[in-house]
């Protein structure tokens, strides 16, 4: 994903994302609600803007969001961090990290699902309603929703 972002700043970019993503912290999240609050702001932090390739605006709900979700997975995921109890627990609160080939996944498996053509300037409304849209087709198939994720890489 390092082209995706600004050239020269891949260090940097990962030490403002592990100032950002506390492990401790997510473990103390309850709820889908209060996730869905935290990420959030996390995405909307102005901090990523020194990052961005394409202006804050185009790269916010994409790369940004995109970059998060997958750090939030793996670092959730990883039972040194966190129990099984605490992954159990957060995993059905996770966001899908969006691409391309997840949305042609999931348009495999549900046509009327939102297909994200091309993920450059998202917008949050955008992002929002493909998140939306995979919780209720995970809903339908009694899965968490990350795990579609899983499923297409695998």
């Amino acid at each position: 994903m390092a082209r995706l972002f600004q050239v020269g700043t891949s260090a940097e970019l990962q030490e403002e994302l592990f100032r950002r993503l506390r492990p401790s912290h997510l473990a103390r999240i309850t709820s889908r609600d209060e996730y869905d609050k935290w990420l959030t702001k996390v995405v909307e932090l102005d901090c990523w803007e020194n990052f961005s390739k394409n202006g804050l605006r185009e790269d916010r709900c994409a790369y940004f969001a995109k970059l998060i979700n997958i750090i939030i997975y793996e670092i959730v995921a990883n039972r040194e961090l966190f129990s099984e109890q605490d992954w159990k627990r957060l995993r059905p609160f996770l966001h899908i990290p969006v691409d391309w080939n997840v949305s042609y996944h999931l348009t495999q498996i549900d046509a009327s699902f939102p297909a994200v053509v091309v993920l450059k300037g998202m917008s949050k409304d955008e992002y929002w309603r493909v998140q939306t849209a995979v919780r209720k087709l995970a809903d339908e198939h009694g899965l968490p929703p990350i795990w579609f994720e899983a499923a297409w890489s695998a």
